[in-house]
């Protein structure tokens, strides 16, 4: 009887791979040939799944975005009403951050496939969905309910501003947890990010 192959497991599978060869060698390791080989398979088997070395990175990008979707669900569910928003906020922002080793494997990931540029046919959508989760964190810190399309532009200039301040520190932060580990380890690094977010919970908001 034929072995019956999960397929979308075995992308996974793949993805995984295709991580710690970015993990170990660097974005520009990635090729069919070296994901294939972490992965033990040939590249003409890896080719069933996926044809070039930008359709795989696109995939590890989506799965990667779907891990974090899940780790910040998880998160909400230990959430109680005695904990601080800046405690709250800092809990979801923490999931875009490169904290351990699996975090810093998706952001290389990240990072390789911000090279495609034109290729990546959801670059926009990331960017969006990556905002709205800053407008809702920031209008949190500002007590104002959220948005039922968070995905647009706040009404309130406020939050708008401070959420592209947001944005910029966290990735900032991301680049710094990366490039210069030992001046910005990861408890450094939660600490900033409480004290920024605490400053944007203090500002007063215009009336």
């Amino acid at each position: 009887m034929p072995k019956i192959v999960d397929h979308e497991e075995r992308r996974r599978e793949l993805a995984e791979a295709l991580w710690r060869v970015i993990a170990s060698s660097g974005p520009q390791a990635v090729s069919i040939r070296t994901v294939a080989a972490e992965a033990g398979l040939s590249a003409g088997a890896l080719r069933h799944y996926f044809q070039t070395r930008e359709e795989l990175l696109l995939f590890a990008m989506d799965l990667s975005e779907e891990r974090v979707r899940r780790r910040m669900a998880e998160y909400s569910l230990t959430l109680t009403p005695e904990v601080p928003m800046v405690e709250r906020a800092a809990g979801f922002a923490e999931q875009m951050l490169p904290l351990d080793e699996t975090r810093r494997a998706e952001y290389r990931a990240w990072e390789a496939t911000g090279t495609l540029g034109a290729m990546d046919p959801r670059a926009e959508e990331r960017w969006i969905q990556q905002r709205s989760l800053y407008r809702r964190l920031v209008g949190g810190l500002g007590g104002l309910p959220p948005l039922e399309e968070p995905e647009q532009v706040h009404p309130d200039p406020w939050v708008e501003t401070w959420s592209e301040y947001l944005h910029t520190y966290i990735d900032g932060l991301a680049l710094q947890l990366m490039v210069t580990p030992t001046q910005v380890p990861p408890k450094a690094a939660r600490a900033r990010l409480r004290a920024f977010l605490a400053h944007i919970e203090n500002q007063k908001r215009p009336s």
